[in-house]
């Protein structure tokens, strides 16, 4: 190609950083290994011939391919190292992530993670704004810029102190908890959205609404009395497993069903690391996380 290019096999030679001798031997290598003639004097000039236009064409074709390669490999090592950046909201970030990250550290050991932790709505911004590579959050509405990809199923249920309320069968009458304090999450909480939403098809409305800020601050609240909550079944299992508080649905409510997305930047491909982890996620969640939909094969 450098001879096309460049009229002559010196300047061709030059241009590759080699000897005139050295590519007239390497050219007379080629031309016997093909069996044709490739380039012929023209004047004080060289040309390619038409055998020779053939094999430039398909060199070049191959030269891209090697270049190809090159850019795979080269990714395939970036995922071995480097930092991937993530945002999750509180219940995936504190209840799904910590086992996905184990099983992501044991293949990919050299890559550090940095890992912030708000609301899903917080978290969507974070990802739309590219401030984080991936994040993990509950259902909401989503700004521009983003896809996100179901990859857990969750239930938002009640939540009270054991002999706060009376359950029949699990269920509690709405007239049992219209004295209760509803101890509610931030707005931007997908938790808070969901249980809102489910809640007022059937009327209910709190006697009180008290805001905090974190899951375990509802969890203890409610466990020294104060009143009743609505979080993710994956916040309570093990506190209803000790009988330290009873779960319980709503008389008149259908279950409190959500999906739990991964959030990724719209308009690019994912980076090396970004691929790493989607793949750790599909791989590992289903065998560690109860509930998780994320599709191994994907």
């Amino acid at each position: 190609m450098e001879v096309k290019r460049h009229g002559s096999i010196s300047a061709a030679a030059g241009v590759c950083r080699i000897g005139q001798p050295s590519a007239t031997k390497h050219l007379q290598t080629l031309e016997a290994a093909v069996g044709e003639k490739l380039v012929e004097r023209h004047g004080r000039a060289s040309r390619l011939t038409e055998a020779g236009e053939v094999v430039a064409a398909h060199a070049l074709r191959v030269l891209d391919t090697l270049e190809g390669m090159q850019e795979e490999l080269r990714a395939l090592r970036a995922a071995e190292r480097g930092t991937l950046a993530l945002a999750a909201s509180t219940t995936p970030g504190s209840y799904v992530l910590p086992s996905i990250l184990r099983c992501f550290a044991d293949r990919h050991p050299r890559v550090d993670v940095d890992v912030v932790i708000g609301s899903s709505a917080w978290v969507a911004e974070r990802v739309a704004r590219r401030e984080v590579q991936l994040g993990l959050a509950g259902e909401l509405e989503l700004p521009d810029g983003i896809i996100a990809e179901p990859f857990l199923d969750d239930e938002v249920v009640g939540i009270a102190a054991p002999g706060e309320i009376e359950l029949r069968r699990g269920r509690a009458p709405l007239a049992g908890l219209a004295d209760k304090t509803l101890l509610v999450r931030e707005h931007g909480s997908s938790t808070r959205a969901v249980s809102e939403r489910f809640l007022a098809r059937t009327g209910y409305r709190p006697a009180k609404r008290w805001e905090l800020d974190s899951n375990e601050a509802i969890k203890r609240s409610v466990a020294a009395g104060l009143g009743i909550g609505f979080v993710s079944n994956l916040v309570v299992a093990d506190e209803v497993r000790r009988g330290e508080l009873v779960s319980f649905a709503v008389d008149g409510a259908e279950p409190m069903r959500r999906s739990v997305y991964l959030l990724r930047p719209d308009g690019r491909q994912p980076t090396p690391s970004e691929r790493a982890f989607i793949q750790t996620l599909c791989s590992c969640c289903s065998a560690s996380v109860a509930g998780c939909t994320a599709d191994p094969a994907g």
